[in-house]
């Protein structure tokens, strides 16, 4: 049976179109399906003319996922332009985030290959309520327990945040068969990733990963001039830098994207760096490191959640539980 390290590996250079002899397939996909990679993993092969080389069994489920994955964002793109068609009639261009930006960019017969669990937009705060009303005539209602709009007979949820100024370039406007969206700076679009991933859900101090936006931020690199030291001059104390620079290490590590070298000069850096890693590819014999940082999370996120305790201990330890324990997609 293939390790977790293994699998890892394998999967990685899958998605850098590299294939890897003698790897346990069933141990890959698992992790694939897992970091919802799956789809991706199959594109990269393809173009790199690798995917031939699989076992016919293994081809033939990518290619399945893949498949299912491209109709699902079809129906996504579609969601998606009569949201800001929508929004526009009412005079309101709307910042496109994250998985929405590759969807709405992507030529006509073609989508991304990546999973898109739901539709990001932000407009000015100002427009906030004026761009919830055209969403709610097109029959958006807000999801219990959740945060955002969603229609029955939609492919995923909307939803909607208002944009917040963070001092790189401004956005670009786009225009699309009469459509106008607003498409943050790639400095912006890496900055909420990151930030997102390792300061709002904890990543950094609970030591995991998320593989799939660590490979959106490769690609960022790839199709875009990414400013690593703007990007790393843009955060606020100490203990941001030190996030965003274990998150570079990371990409580093895995998809080789050159990152300033500034970044492994912190001892500290250097050693979350290293527990990262390590968790990822020992779950078994890494896992008191990854509950002691779970606890340490934990503690510092649950003492400041006042309007939480107000809602009764009951609510308070279900979403205590869910945040400590729910691996989701990380590793």
């Amino acid at each position: 049976m293939m390790s977790r390290g293994s699998a890892l590996e394998a999967l990685v250079a899958g998605l850098r179109g590299s294939r890897t002899d003698r790897a346990d397939w069933q141990a890959v996909i698992a992790l694939a399906n897992h970091t919802l990679l799956t789809p991706d993993l199959f594109s990269s092969l393809a173009r790199a003319g690798q995917i031939h080389h699989l076992p016919e069994d293994v081809r033939e489920y990518l290619r399945f996922v893949h498949d299912c994955n491209r109709e699902r964002n079809l129906r996504l793109r579609t969601q998606l332009r009569e949201a800001v068609a929508a929004l526009n009639r009412g005079n309101i261009v709307p910042f496109l985030l994250k998985g929405a930006v590759p969807l709405f960019l992507s030529p006509a017969g073609r989508v991304p290959s990546r999973m898109t669990s739901d539709l990001d937009l932000a407009v000015e705060s100002p427009e906030e309520t004026t761009a919830r009303a055209c969403l709610e005539e097109l029959g958006y209602v807000d999801v219990a327990g959740a945060r955002g709009m969603a229609r029955q007979q939609d492919a995923g949820m909307l939803e909607l945040r208002t944009s917040r100024a963070n001092g790189f370039a401004p956005p670009k406007l786009v225009q699309r068969d009469g459509l106008r969206v607003k498409i943050p700076p790639a400095q912006s679009r890496a900055l909420h990733w990151m930030v997102h991933d390792l300061l709002k859900e904890g990543d950094y101090w609970r030591g995991r990963i998320d593989l799939r936006h660590l490979y959106d931020l490769a690609r960022l690199a790839e199709s875009d001039d990414v400013d690593w030291a703007a990007l790393r001059a843009s955060m606020s104390d100490r203990s941001a830098r030190n996030a965003l620079d274990t998150q570079l290490l990371a990409l580093h590590h895995f998809f080789g994207t050159r990152i300033p070298a500034k970044c492994a000069q912190r001892p500290m850096v250097r050693f979350q760096h290293w527990r990262r890693i390590f968790t990822a590819t020992h779950p078994i014999i890494g896992a008191p490191l990854r509950l002691a940082g779970n606890l340490m999370w934990g503690t510092w996120r649950f003492s400041r959640a006042y309007g939480l305790a107000r809602r009764g201990p009951s609510d308070l330890l279900r979403r205590i539980a869910r945040t400590l324990f729910n691996p989701r997609t990380k590793i």
